[in-house]
């Protein structure tokens, strides 16, 4: 294959930006050598030459939301690559979309003609998504796939009928994007009933990349692992109560200090750290944090009922901020909380550092 060296196609739309961890995954993998690090990862190739990589973007795309994916040419490959930090259902039909927009601009592009009688060659397609949001996959499994025929209406209103049971989504553990079953021409050519084949699919292929999952995945591409670390450090410091600004640059710091993306961060860290600020959502974060509070605090106290139990799971946030020298400001106003009530809990908590959150539940009940 040919040298492209600084070759760059695009195609041309509008831009709507997501949240943080897109962009900041889209800013590490946009190099070429990194890129194809994380290709040959997926598909357990060897390829060394960065130089055949061509990336096809989208410049900017309003009702796609594409900016923030990735999407390239290599070795015949026409790949998609996205992250999300939370799982939408369609993506298989915006991934129509996407291909259809890039086939047609690669048809243009190559002056090749549709109209005659000779089978085009197209670049073949795939589709990933790298999710690492906080609700786990279904059965916290490693890998999934959507699927765009999932999508479409049952076809019983025009009298086509099928005894074929609905098709779940495909749930297993990591599975390279390389495994792809292509039929042969004979069972392309087999009859079946119109109502059970339809003419357009179109697969997603997800990969859970919280730190711990896809540890093979991982171990073939150890940038993706680094970034899932990074990710994860600032997750965890967030929804244990503190702010983004210090959970974002302490995080940064440790893994400059234990050698996770030691080069992209160090060169770039304060970029990142203003990235997270500007497009970072601390709700989740908080109701993350308290919806498992809560899960603990009902079960540990389904006698005293639901109001007693919420006290109980707002008792462990403010107990966990006051413990990671959150102000009682910022707690007050990210619980939307009476400063007041919260000044009392701090100064509990600075008398009786021993105490549990069930010792100042108890206490604050006999008040």
């Amino acid at each position: 294959m040919g040298k492209n060296k600084g070759k760059r196609s695009h195609t041309k739309h509008v831009f709507v930006q997501k949240k943080y961890r897109d962009a900041l995954f889209r800013r590490i993998f946009n190099e070429k050598s990194v890129l194809l690090e994380l290709y040959n990862a997926l598909n357990q190739t060897d390829y060394d030459d960065a130089d055949e990589l061509i990336f096809y973007t989208i410049d900017d795309v309003i009702y796609l939301r594409y900016k923030n994916d990735v999407s390239f040419i290599v070795r015949g490959t026409l790949n998609l690559y996205e992250h999300q930090s939370t799982l939408n259902p369609n993506m298989p039909i915006r991934g129509l979309i996407y291909f259809g927009k890039q086939y047609e601009s690669y048809i243009k592009q190559n002056n090749l003609n549709i109209y005659g009688k000779k089978l085009l060659s197209l670049p073949f397609p795939q589709f990933v998504i790298f999710y690492n949001g906080i609700e786990p996959l279904e059965n916290d499994k490693d890998y999934m796939e959507l699927h765009l025929s999932d999508a479409f209406i049952c076809a019983e209103s025009n009298h086509l009928t099928t005894n074929a049971a609905p098709r779940q989504p495909v749930v297993t553990t990591d599975m390279p994007v390389s495994d792809i079953d292509v039929p042969d021409s004979a069972a392309q050519n087999t009859s079946s009933p119109i109502s059970t084949r339809p003419c357009l699919e179109c697969t997603a292929r997800v990969y859970n990349i919280n730190y711990g999952h896809n540890q093979e995945l991982m171990a073939r591409c150890r940038t993706l692992e680094e970034y899932s670390i990074l990710i994860g450090r600032i997750s965890s410091k967030v929804r244990n109560g503190i702010p983004l600004e210090p959970a974002a640059d302490a995080a940064v710091q440790e893994c400059i200090r234990d050698g996770i993306l030691q080069d992209f961060l160090t060169k770039h860290r304060s970029e990142v750290v203003g990235m997270l600020l500007e497009e970072f959502d601390m709700d989740e974060y908080i109701k993350m944090e308290r919806r498992d509070s809560y899960a603990d605090g009902h079960v540990d106290g389904l006698a005293m009922g639901l109001a007693e139990g919420k006290r109980l799971e707002q008792l462990h946030v403010v107990h966990n901020m006051f413990q990671k020298n959150i102000p009682a400001e910022n707690c007050a106003d990210l619980l939307d909380e009476d400063i007041a009530f919260i000044n009392h809990v701090y100064s509990l908590c600075q008398m009786h550092a021993d105490w549990s959150d069930e010792d100042l539940y108890h206490v604050l009940k006999e008040k």
